[in-house]
């Protein structure tokens, strides 16, 4: 396994913090108008429009979502989009935090007044059966989703329809720091056993954190946890059956409980931070970039924060490694899918119009460019493979073989098995009894 991404070569990336200032520099050129105007399909192709859309008349678009790494560019994806469509007003509006953006979002769908293009987090395929969100299979053709990564596509369909599409996708590994390895004298973990060992050695020898974890939100401790089914069963179509509640499987399976055995076992040794369980975001990102933990288990949506949050020094430092193995010569099974992702309204007058811009802003060459600017992994196989950043780009090769599903659909899915997860994590619940509590929970949820 290579993990040598040497950021000897980033020194061109933006961050969110300086592409405004970098772009304002451009001599009044549009930052993004290299990519031209087309609307083409997400991979390739694709005619010039300049009219304002299929049915000319005048629209304005309310475009939500907390997807604070691309605010910077909004201004110039938008420019562009009015230069070639004259009656096609964008309004985009980014919340500051899904912890925002969700009530918001909600409150607007039950008022009837849902955005015409939306974040859909983790309702895409509710909102889809219910109406609220259009069929994007229908509206955008079956081509043009045949550029996005399978799993992207496969998390936001259901019943032949697809109600979102993935906007950037995300991979998870353990990021570390060389010198702090180097340090304690411990390789790259291949196998979990491989990092419980290299723990205790940390610990003793530099006495830094192991390893940082995100356990709050308890989604971020259902990230680090599901795939540890995939890894258990070597099945990555189990986590999709348990969340759907299809093929007789149930989250007491023994599969689920040797993950959250694995689960415990990692706490109980001592690998991750003390009450990783109630650690935020920002205060594990923190432990890693000030150099209090020798590593960081977190998905490739980190780039983006690190660059902004971390010293310049840091950010050519580190290094990525996919998520260790169940068993040596095993799958680095590792979460990826989209985190993120576009629905459009089905009750938008302006459906047409909603479509017509997605369309424009996943023309191949301009949604590269896009991606690139925010530091992201991008949904489409093209440009992920083209991403400039190498940790990014570097993830990005790891989904084909290792991706599995890590994000929850089914009611009552995701808030069960993160909750049941930072229990295990907190030393609150045993294996057995956190199985037991996530299938009580979505039963409940299900026929309530």
């Amino acid at each position: 396994m290579n993990n040598d991404t040497s950021h000897a070569d980033d020194s061109h990336l933006l961050s969110r913090r300086n592409f405004l200032t970098a772009a304002a520099a451009a001599s009044g050129a549009a930052v993004l108008g290299a990519c031209g105007g087309g609307t083409g399909t997400a991979s390739g192709g694709g005619s010039s429009h300049t009219g304002g859309g299929k049915t000319g008349k005048k629209a304005t678009l309310e475009v939500w979502s907390w997807y604070t790494e691309d605010a910077p560019v909004w201004h110039y994806i938008t420019s562009e989009f009015h230069d070639a469509y004259h009656n096609i007003t964008v309004k985009p509006r980014t919340f500051g935090s899904l912890a925002d953006y969700s009530p918001a979002l909600e409150s607007a769908v039950s008022g009837g007044s849902t955005p015409d293009i939306f974040a859909p987090a983790t309702l895409a395929l509710s909102y889809g059966e219910s109406g609220i969100a259009l069929d994007l299979k229908d509206a955008m053709g079956a081509h043009f989703l045949d550029g996005f990564f399978p799993s992207i596509n496969k998390e936001y369909s259901a019943n032949g329809k697809q109600y979102a599409i993935g906007w950037e996708a995300q991979m998870f590994g353990i990021f570390y720091n060389p010198d702090i390895m180097r340090q304690a004298g411990v390789d790259v973990p291949e196998t979990w056993d491989d990092l419980i060992s290299a723990a205790k050695t940390i610990k003793s020898k530099t006495g830094k954190v192991p390893v940082a974890l995100n356990g709050n939100p308890s989604n971020n401790a259902a990230d680090f946890f599901l795939p540890l089914i995939t890894q258990a069963s070597d099945d990555p179509n189990l986590v999709y059956q348990l969340d759907q509640q299809v093929g007789g499987k149930k989250w007491t399976d023994n599969y689920v409980v040797q993950a959250f055995e694995m689960l415990q076992r990692l706490q109980a040794n001592h690998v991750f931070e003390t009450g990783a369980d109630a650690v935020t975001y920002d205060e594990a990102l923190a432990l890693f970039y000030t150099q209090k933990s020798a590593m960081l288990f977190f998905g490739s949506f980190i780039v983006p924060g690190l660059l902004t949050s971390a010293p310049k020094a840091f950010n050519k430092l580190y290094r990525v490694a996919p998520t260790p193995a169940w068993r040596p010569g095993g799958r680095h099974w590792g979460g990826n899918q989209a985190g993120a992702g576009w629905s459009v309204s089905a009750k938008s007058p302006n459906a047409d119009a909603a479509v017509e811009f997605l369309k424009f802003i996943y023309e191949p060459a301009r949604y590269a460019l896009i991606m690139e600017k925010s530091s992201a992994m991008a949904a489409t196989i093209a440009a992920a493979a083209k991403g400039k950043n190498p940790i990014v780009r570097e993830m990005a090769s790891w989904i084909k073989d290792n991706g599995c599903n890590h994000i929850l659909f089914g009611v009552g899915s995701e808030t069960a098995a993160g909750n049941a997860a930072a229990a295990v994590i907190g030393g609150k619940l045993t294996p057995q009894k956190a199985a037991a509590q996530i299938q009580t929970q979505v039963d409940q949820a299900r026929h309530a």
